[in-house]
């Protein structure tokens, strides 16, 4: 039997070419830059959809308020011009 030396199997991550090392430090940036600009946009979103949601809550109730306000005064100016016709007749 031949004794021949055991190749060695398991390679030290932290030994690896500097090139390696480089490219896989940018790989970490690009994917942590998609994540947190993700999560930034997300939160962006929901914030603005929320924003949106509450102006346009306020603008309704604002519009209702207004338009009751301008059929009271278009129905008082009626009877007053119902009135007034009815009391020149």
């Amino acid at each position: 039997m031949i004794n021949r030396p055991r190749p060695n199997l398991r390679r030290n991550v932290f030994q690896r070419p500097w090139y390696m090392q480089a490219v896989d430090a940018a790989h970490r940036l690009t994917v942590l830059t998609l994540v947190a600009g993700t999560v930034y946009y997300s939160a962006f979103t929901a914030r603005m959809l929320y924003l949106n949601w509450k102006y346009r809550t306020q603008y309704s109730i604002e519009e209702r308020e207004e338009m009751a306000r301008q059929r009271a005064d278009a129905e008082s100016s009626a009877a007053e011009a119902t009135a007034s016709k009815e009391s020149t007749n």
